[in-house]
């Protein structure tokens, strides 16, 4: 399972925290995949405190934003941003660890742990 959830200040910085398990790791890593290869599809996160769109956006490379939608939140992330992301994602596959992610609005990082934190987290 793959939690998402959005804190004020975790690691001193407002972070965007997509915690889980091998089994949340390899589905992230695959849906950031067909993120990649299937441009205008969202990638839906809905477990954990937030719900979170994942989307494939045209832009300079390396570049993602975080916006607040009426039902959760929104990533929007460039080609190059979903290449980069899913590359860190899916060593956590086969180990725990992390790896950090830059964003730019509702957040100023992502935080993505494999089997660090307890999926109840708040």
């Amino acid at each position: 399972m793959l939690n998402v959830g959005l804190f004020d200040d975790f690691k001193g910085a407002k972070t965007l925290l997509l915690w889980g398990d091998a089994e949340g790791m390899a589905a992230f890593a695959a849906g950031l995949s067909a993120l990649r290869n299937q441009p205008g599809r969202d990638l839906l996160l809905d477990e954990g405190t937030i719900r979170l769109s994942v989307c494939s956006v045209a832009a300079p490379a390396h570049w993602s934003n975080l916006t607040r939608e009426t039902e959760g939140f929104r990533w929007e992330c460039s080609g190059s941003t979903l290449q980069h992301a899913e590359d860190v994602v899916r060593p956590l596959i086969h180990g725990a660890g992390h790896q950090y992610l830059e964003v730019t609005g509702e957040a100023q990082q992502v935080f993505i742990p494999r089997d660090e934190y307890p999926p109840d987290l708040r």
